[in-house]
């Protein structure tokens, strides 16, 4: 059930793109080439029922270590709980200096238009960190610093600084 909710998903993903036909191989994998820059990999995982969308960010790793440490400390302040990453995550493949973004979307729970409907938002931000990635790597910070999430909040039931009670602070 799971496999045919994946497939009529990429189906109808392939129509929203004008690509009628689109079909996983034998590995339940599908790629597709984006504006021939990167590619978008798409793979049904039937042990635990998910399609995973991911992508490469940067081919090679900057040599510079100081250079290569800020690309992680960009990549780990934006992976924070999936918040600049589609609600996924970034992982190295350090030997093959490699990075790569992705997301998974529940095959057994998900409507048949779920990866026509998250698709344009995981390319985004691909595109997003793909450049993020090759200006740091390049020594440059971003042109236009990426938001950031809020690290902490206030109001009615929120701790206030130093982790102290406010108005309100409900103690559990």
């Amino acid at each position: 059930m799971s496999l045919e909710n994946a497939k009529q998903n990429l189906e109808e993903f392939g129509k929203e793109l004008g690509l009628e036909g689109l079909q996983f191989d034998e590995n339940n994998t599908c790629i597709l080439g984006i504006d021939d820059e990167y590619s978008l990999h798409l793979t049904y995982e039937p042990n635990s029922k998910r399609l995973y969308l991911y992508s490469p960010l940067l081919d090679g790793l900057p040599k510079d270590e100081k250079t290569r440490l800020r690309l992680y400390e960009r990549l780990l302040e934006g992976s924070l709980l999936g918040g600049q990453m589609a609600g996924g995550g970034v992982g190295v493949a350090v030997n093959e200096e490699l990075i790569l973004v992705h997301a998974t979307i529940d095959m057994e729970h998900a409507l048949s238009s779920a990866l026509r409907s998250f698709a344009p938002i995981f390319v985004e931000m691909v595109e997003k960190w793909r450049k993020t990635c090759q200006d740091v790597s390049e020594g440059r910070e971003e042109t236009a610093p990426a938001e950031k999430a809020p690290m902490a909040a206030t109001g009615p039931g929120v701790a206030g600084p130093g982790g102290r009670g406010g108005q309100g602070f409900i103690k559990i």
